[in-house]
């Protein structure tokens, strides 16, 4: 039998997946077109501190935010309200092309927080619903089929960007965490109600 609860959640996680590995791929490459279009002279230090802020520090602050948020508003809310963050920054992002570059770097910041806040949580979800005795085999499934997906993502990015360019490229990836946002609302209700027959 179906565990629905568990296919929600994955279908959630592809969408963050679709986003997630994309732009952690193609962010340095974005800034370092928008800010060498904006200022050809500036330092190439400056373009490598702002991939790694964006990047890793933005990153690791995310995961602690969002493991923290989530033990007070749940799983699905934390994946739903940064799902919808994320999508906004990624259709956003490409209008600060060649613009100010405070401007393009806070959103790549937001973005790149935003992003990882759910990240674990789709599979601490599916831990905790899975079947005891498929746990592994559902966190497996979970795993190769997002990680799949990040393979397309990812080499789509360089060929709409030749067609469309930097400025509407990542709206495509958006895609991903705005299907997310429509299972993860399935998802609460199954949380809700699991909640409901734990009181």
């Amino acid at each position: 039998m179906l565990n629905k609860p568990v296919i929600v959640a994955n279908y959630g996680y592809f969408g963050h997946m679709w986003e997630l590995y994309a732009m952690w791929t193609w962010l340095p490459a974005f800034l370092t077109a928008s800010f060498l279009t904006y200022s050809p002279e500036i330092p190439h230090w400056f373009i490598a501190l702002s991939s790694f802020i964006s990047i890793g520090i933005a990153g690791g602050i995310g995961c602690v935010i969002g493991g923290l948020i989530s033990d007070k508003i749940g799983r699905a809310n934390l994946t739903i309200i940064s799902m919808f963050i994320s999508a906004i920054c990624s259709l956003v992002i490409g209008f600060t092309f060649g613009q100010y570059i405070w401007l393009t770097l806070i959103i790549s910041i937001i973005w790149r927080m935003s992003i990882i806040f759910d990240s674990a949580q789709f599979s601490a979800a599916v831990s905790e619903i899975a079947d005891v005795d498929y746990v592994g085999t559902a966190l497996t499934f979970q795993m190769c089929i997002s990680f799949l997906l990040t393979i397309f993502s990812i080499n789509l990015i360089p060929i709409i960007q030749r067609i469309i360019g930097w400025e509407w490229v990542f709206t495509i990836l958006a895609i991903g965490p705005i299907l997310g946002i429509r299972f993860m609302i399935k998802y609460r209700r199954y949380e809700i109600t699991s909640e409901k027959c734990n009181l």
